[in-house]
């Protein structure tokens, strides 16, 4: 089973759930910046006194999904689990599926889960998570990342912090929004090419954080 084995990857990566920002809860792993130094936005268009429309500004969503691409086509191996979490309570389940499968231009999921989770509060709330096996599908990374970046400033939102795909390695992707990415991995080791390839685009805040974890070992 898909969600079986997307589970055991998490725990050889040390985690044991999902749990965001995912790069400090996973023992290894590069927080990276995707959005450039573009404007987001081309223009603010008021619609009314009370509400504005803002137009997402392309040469910015472009630089962001080449960034995402590339990282993506550089991973340790080609991903073979896909996940994708839903939230009925906001929508019914198959028209959130339809929106995903649309938007993503997926097939239908491979496996269907109903979780009930637990937020800070306490309070617990119906979760779905649509798993895809990547061996079988024809799969257009680019288009679903593309929708990641847009879900925050002004497409569908669905999609952000909900896009899972996970590696031998093992290795896992995860494009939160149009700023950024974390890549987790099973070993230093694993991820140090991409570590020193796209060292510049690692978010200045975790620097620090980042370096230490993969700096040489002293003799």
């Amino acid at each position: 089973m898909l969600a079986k084995r997307f589970e055991h990857i998490l725990h050889d990566l040390g985690m044991a759930g999902l749990e965001h920002p995912l790069f400090y809860h996973a023992p290894v792993g590069i927080r990276l910046e995707i959005g450039g130094d573009e404007p987001v936005y081309l223009e603010c268009t008021y619609l009314d006194e009370n509400t504005e429309k803002l137009t997402p500004n392309p040469a910015y969503v472009q630089g962001a999904l080449e960034r995402a691409i590339m990282i993506y086509r550089n991973l340790p191996a080609p991903p073979g689990i896909l996940r994708i979490d839903g939230y009925p309570e906001e929508k019914p389940v198959e028209s959130l599926l339809t929106a995903i499968q649309q938007r993503a231009a997926l097939p239908a999921p491979h496996e269907q889960i109903t979780a009930t989770m637990m937020d800070e509060d306490g309070d617990t709330y119906a979760q779905v998570q649509f798993y895809w096996d990547l061996s079988k599908i024809s799969f257009q990374p680019e288009r679903l990342l593309q929708e990641i970046i847009l879900g925050d400033i002004g497409g569908w939102n669905g999609f952000v912090s909900s896009v899972y795909l996970t590696g031998p390695g093992p290795f896992l992707y995860h494009l939160y929004d149009d700023r950024g990415l974390d890549i987790l991995g099973g070993s230093r080791e694993l991820l140090l090419p991409l570590y020193h390839q796209f060292h510049d685009w690692i978010l200045e805040y975790n620097l620090e954080k980042i370096d230490r974890l993969f700096a040489p070992a002293k003799e």
